[in-house]
């Protein structure tokens, strides 16, 4: 099974201007979304899944659209709610079905709970963010160990170094926004090789 990890594309509050919690790409983000499909244009990708954040899920758009698969919103992708960052316990996030209206072929992953909210509880600490990114590998990624499935998980800095850890462990490859982090795993678990892409990017490479 190969396991693609993106982080998502730049962001306004990456290049201090801005947007919330809750914020979108800036321009160059946009731009770096609508690269990632031309690494997966020889791929036959199963599945997407991504964070519900803005910022994730309009990275992982581009790519759903070139594949015609949905984006599988996953909650436990999503970013930290450090106790510091209180912009993210007072923000007023959207519920599953408001994201779901917003966006064409857009969904929640089946084993979450519609009815209930799909943020972390703040304040999280990161053995939190761990324990919630390994849940999900668990669940969603082990299952397919084992087979020649190409899975794409696109979060934010800290729950992509998660995964890639969990995937990896001792991983050290950079989460840049927008690139590509191809984990070729074994039946076993075992990582069989690792490595990073970030041709697509052109020269807007930046961790």
């Amino acid at each position: 099974m190969n396991l693609y990890v993106i982080r998502h594309g730049q962001s306004t509050m990456n290049i201090g201007k801005g947007g919330g919690a809750d914020c979108e790409l800036s321009e160059i983000g946009y731009w770096q979304a609508q690269q990632i499909p031309t690494y997966f244009k020889d791929i036959k990708v199963k599945v997407i899944f991504s964070s519900p954040l803005r910022r994730a899920l309009l990275s992982a758009l581009p790519l759903a659209r070139a594949c015609n698969l949905p984006v599988i919103l996953v909650p436990e992708m999503s970013e930290m709610f450090l106790d510091q960052w209180t912009e993210y316990r007072d923000y007023n996030w959207l519920r599953c079905d408001q994201i779901e209206s917003d966006y064409d072929n857009v969904r929640f992953i089946h084993t979450h709970d519609k009815s209930k909210q799909w943020w972390p509880v703040w304040p999280e600490d990161q053995r939190a963010v761990r324990a919630r990114v390994r849940s999900f590998y668990d669940r969603h990624i082990a299952p397919e160990l084992g087979t020649d499935e190409n899975i794409v998980v696109v979060g934010h800095g800290q729950s992509t170094a998660d995964l890639k850890q969990i995937a990896n462990p001792g991983d050290m490859i950079p989460v840049y926004n927008a690139g590509i982090v191809k984990f070729t795993m074994r039946a076993d678990g075992k990582c069989e090789s690792a490595e990073v892409f970030t041709e697509h990017l052109g020269i807007h490479v930046a961790d």
